[in-house]
């Protein structure tokens, strides 16, 4: 059996500790990959799907498998009570998680927004099922002290992506969203000094500033028209985000 030695490839891209460098690339079936520069080589990562290109149960990824199992539960019983992951089902969400979590950073640097989010749910879903399902309290817990991190990252990514659609009053509204939600949770789980020294909620409080100054000033028409516009075409998720961006206004 042979192997190909990296050397050559990592000698071409150096590693550089203060800097998440990420690339992608076309393999040789025409697929599109991801790759990211680690200290002692690279990591390749699939675009789509799961990032190490696995489908367990034969489903897109163990969220999916465990979302279906918990419907097929929902559907014999009539309700989601007595639903429950063992310690090796919140092991095998916790694995798919960094999975998904060392993509979403590269899609960020990559400033791919769109799959930054789309991952960020993916892996609020995995955060939500466990804390929700678990039959140990450890398993509820333990990715409790990551969802501000996760929030942040999804909130930062939807408002970045509404920048670029050139909806500043859309993105403000994101970033406020993801404030309100990480105070919450902050909230439930930790000691309130907490909440003045997170610094997901100082990154987003400067995003937030910064937003505001390129929100016109008649900023609560601007941000009613987007929403009765949203609600017109149905964007209802976008609706409840620029609900809470007039909330935001109207306090202030």
């Amino acid at each position: 059996m042979s192997y190909i030695d990296l050397q050559h490839t990592m000698h071409e891209w150096p590693y550089e500790p203060d800097k998440i460098s990420v690339r992608k690339i076309l393999s040789v079936d025409s697929t599109v990959r991801l790759q990211m520069r680690v200290e002692l080589g690279i990591l390749q990562m699939e675009a789509e799907g799961r990032p190490d290109g696995q489908r367990p149960f034969h489903t897109d990824s163990m969220l999916s498998h465990y979302e279906q199992e918990l419907g097929k539960h929902e559907r014999r019983n009539g309700t989601q009570l007595g639903f429950s992951l063992s310690l090796e089902d919140c092991q095998k969400l916790r694995v798919e998680a960094s999975l998904y979590y060392r993509r979403y950073v590269a899609y960020f640097v990559l400033e791919e927004y769109a799959n930054v989010w789309r991952d960020t749910s993916h892996n609020l879903g995995i955060t939500n099922l466990c804390r929700d399902h678990a039959l140990e309290e450890d398993d509820r817990t333990f990715l409790e002290e990551y969802r501000p991190y996760l929030l942040m990252m999804d909130a930062r990514a939807r408002a970045y992506h509404a920048v670029e659609e050139g909806e500043p009053a859309s993105a403000l509204a994101h970033v406020n969203r993801g404030i309100l939600d990480i105070r919450t949770h902050l909230e439930s789980f930790c000691a309130p000094e907490v909440i003045e020294t997170s610094e997901e909620l100082k990154t987003l409080r400067t995003m937030s500033s910064h937003l505001g100054k390129q929100v016109p000033q008649d900023s609560l028409i601007v941000t009613r028209k987007a929403l009765r516009t949203a609600i017109k075409e149905e964007r209802f998720e976008e609706a409840a985000r620029l609900r809470d961006e007039l909330k935001e206004i109207y306090r202030d």
